[in-house]
């Protein structure tokens, strides 16, 4: 694509209202971000390992909040 076609599109979408910018940046992410399958079935079989331990009670979940402020303080300039 040369570069003007690229400065036009650029022009076209900085026009267009918030939620349509969002849906054009989401779909050029994801065509950037092509997952893996073996990657996504490795989370998927970790999250149900996760939730099958915190339901037996041998692990305890962290309030989101925590975590958030955990990460906050740790990482914080």
């Amino acid at each position: 694509m040369c570069l003007m076609k690229i400065k036009e599109l650029k022009a076209e979408i900085s026009d267009l209202p918030v939620d349509q910018r969002a849906e054009i940046a989401e779909w050029v992410l994801q065509t950037l971000n092509t997952p893996d399958p073996d990657v996504e079935q490795a989370w998927a079989r970790e999250a149900r390992r996760r939730l099958k331990a915190f339901e037996e009670g041998t692990t305890e979940a962290t309030p989101g909040e925590q975590v958030h402020q955990e990460l906050r303080e740790k990482y914080s300039p």
